[in-house]
């Protein structure tokens, strides 16, 4: 009876310590491209895990397996189902005091140069298109 518990247990075990499942909202997804700008995209339950996947994936599918790369650019987590990465958006504004917004951004800079920008192409003074920092945000509830 002792060597069917343990035994049991033995087999119970694994499945306990299984990974978590990476569509269940708590996911890292990561892509690896080539020097065909191929792009393959891969999800785990770890940072590192899907870096492999998408790495090895490139490896075996790419025309050219030795020009795939990765980066930690490359990938980003999800929490719940909604990613961590920053979406900047900036405004500028104009003589007039219009709102310029920007669309999003992973870099706050990137966003207050393409509010800038927009600004100046539709604004009808271009020239005091301005954008001061403190109207940067970012848009991304799981990052606030």
């Amino acid at each position: 009876m002792l060597k069917v518990i343990f035994y049991g247990l033995l087999c119970w075990i694994p499945l306990s310590v299984a990974s978590p499942d990476p569509f269940s909202g708590n996911y890292w997804q990561c892509s690896t491209i080539d020097s065909e700008n191929k792009s393959w995209t891969e999800q785990g339950a770890y940072e590192l895990t899907a870096t492999n996947r998408a790495f090895a994936k490139c490896k075996k599918e790419s025309n050219y397996p030795t020009t795939c790369k990765t980066s930690k650019n490359n990938c980003e987590q999800y929490i719940n189902g909604i990613t961590t990465r920053p979406m900047w958006q900036c405004i500028a504004l104009d003589q007039n005091a219009k709102r310029w917004p920007s669309n999003y951004y992973y870099q706050r800079d990137d966003a207050a140069i393409a509010a800038k920008a927009y600004c100046q192409d539709k604004s009808s003074l271009p020239e005091t298109c301005y954008v001061n920092l403190i109207t940067c945000r970012n848009m991304n509830p799981v990052t606030q």
